[in-house]
């Protein structure tokens, strides 16, 4: 009876998500079923409002990321530093397939990284107009640029499945990259295919396997040297220069470099070594045995944030910009209203899923998952996946699932961090084919205009998703087998 009643407050916001209610009255349903079932477990009180604190400060730092991300997104579209940017990355080269690879495995994944929630296709969507992609396939190669999703807008989906559980945010990170190479060949192969179809794409198989292994490589050793909240945006650094490099050895081409497309790119070059240099500081503290408590501890944690280097960047933005403050005012208006319902989704998801853990709910559902032995590894990615596609962003994934999946995975003895890392990469795959990134890149459409939709490129994208999240269900019972 118990796992039944677990199950509820997850059936309720699975029923409520494909019903196609607003996210954020289904989050706070769901919360409100995990409520009301709660008396049932016997929790210890203590212990659950202890969850709700931690939950609420880490749920504080989620939504600030998601706020000051979207601020600069506005602020860099308002004065056209985004296609001022776009424009150049049109001449590092010719050819179509490296355009796409650049774009696929290096563009969408670096934007995605510093500021989430679907900029990256945003960004990616009308670069792909103007390389003479029709809407359709414009619109399907947008979507599978989201291949690194654990580290969008700066990770917060994979701190949250790390303060959850209480593993390491540094270890996820790491785990989340080794296990992510299949999905940079998959979806960067499914672009390659869509731009010029299969006979072409073969041909270009060592490209893409050296753009992906860049990618791949830099952010593990991102998330090794500086950390897993800037590895995203460091890592995919890697495979833009790799593309740089292809196009410099077979074109005998080199991009052009103007004072503009510098002056763009400063918002982003200060955030990242803002990054960098929080992430420095904290492992020189470190290695000193500078312990923080007292006042000082907050003031380390605040420094040490992705929200507070976003701040810093957001408010030096304007002048670098060249950008008045009424202005910037306008477009941080504008970013809180695309900030709120999402922030509110993963707020209270972010709740439910700390009630779950502490209420004594994802034990019973540890007890009920011990009955399927190995078969559970299977099932792992495909949890996963289904909080991907309904959430539409690994956060809210993983504040539904990850306590549920690390709770199951220790009472069958497998490895935690595996099983985490798995959910974390099969929701942020998922979110590429859900319902929000879909209608966000119909509405791009919508905007441009003028041309008849087709189906096929976008269904190619899901299969190419499908395929992905059928490898890790394969691979993930020998994976994560009892250790």
């Amino acid at each position: 009876m118990l796992p039944l009643l677990a199950v509820a407050p997850f059936a309720v916001a699975v029923l409520l998500l494909a019903g196609r209610v607003r996210p954020q009255l289904a989050a706070v349903v769901a919360l409100a079923a995990g409520l009301a079932v709660l008396p049932a477990f016997t929790p210890d009180w203590a212990a659950v409002w202890r969850a709700q604190g931690v939950a609420a400060a880490t749920g504080l730092e989620v939504a600030m990321i998601i706020l000051f991300g979207l601020w600069l997104h506005e602020m860099m579209e308002r004065t056209g530093a985004g296609d001022r940017l776009a424009s150049w990355i049109l001449t590092v080269t010719d050819d179509t397939g490296r355009r796409v690879l650049l774009v696929v495995l290096g563009i969408t994944p670096f934007v995605e990284s510093v500021t989430g929630f679907g900029v990256g296709a945003i960004v990616a969507f009308p670069l792909l107009r103007r390389m003479g992609f029709e809407q359709t396939r414009a619109a399907a190669l947008a979507l599978l640029g989201f291949v690194a999703v654990p580290w969008g807008a700066l990770a917060p989906g994979t701190l949250i499945a790390a303060r959850l559980t209480g593993n390491s945010f540094h270890d996820l990170g790491v785990e989340s990259a080794i296990l992510s190479l299949p999905v940079y060949l998959l979806l960067g192969g499914t672009a390659l295919v869509l731009a010029q179809g299969w006979r072409w794409s073969a041909r270009r198989l060592p490209e893409l396997v050296a753009v992906a292994f860049a990618l791949w490589s830099g952010i593990i050793a991102a998330n090794v040297l500086v950390g897993t909240a800037v590895a995203g945006a460091v890592g995919s650094l890697g495979s833009v220069a790799a593309v740089l490099i292809l196009a410099r050895a077979v074109e005998h081409r080199w991009p052009a470099r103007d004072a503009a497309t510098l002056r763009a790119a400063r918002p982003y070059a200060l955030l990242v070594a803002l990054l960098l240099a929080a992430q420095v500081s904290a492992a020189i503290a470190a290695a000193a045995g500078l312990e923080f408590t007292g006042a000082a501890a907050p003031i380390h944690v605040i420094w040490t944030s992705a929200a507070s280097c976003l701040a810093i960047t957001c408010l030096l933005a304007p002048a670098m910009l060249q950008l008045s403050w009424t202005d910037a005012r306008r477009a941080g208006s504008r970013a809180s209203g695309r900030w709120r319902p999402v922030a509110v989704t993963t707020v209270v998801f972010l709740s439910l899923g700390a009630l779950i853990t502490s209420g004594g709910m994802a034990d019973a559902l540890a007890q009920a998952a011990a009955g399927l032995g190995r078969a559970f590894g299977a099932i792992v990615p495909w949890l996963g996946a289904l909080g991907g596609f309904l959430t539409g962003s690994n956060a809210g994934a993983n504040a539904m699932f990850a306590g549920a999946q690390a709770a199951a995975a220790d009472r069958l003895s497998m490895d935690v961090l595996t099983v985490l890392a798995v959910q974390n990469v099969a929701a942020s795959v998922a979110t590429a084919v859900s319902a929000s990134r879909i209608s966000l890149v119909a509405g791009l459409m919508d905007e441009a205009g003028g041309e008849r939709p087709n189906v096929r490129p976008v269904l190619l994208a899901i299969a190419a998703v499908l395929v992905c999240l059928t490898f890790f269900g394969l691979i993930q019972p020998v994976r994560v087998a009892p250790v």
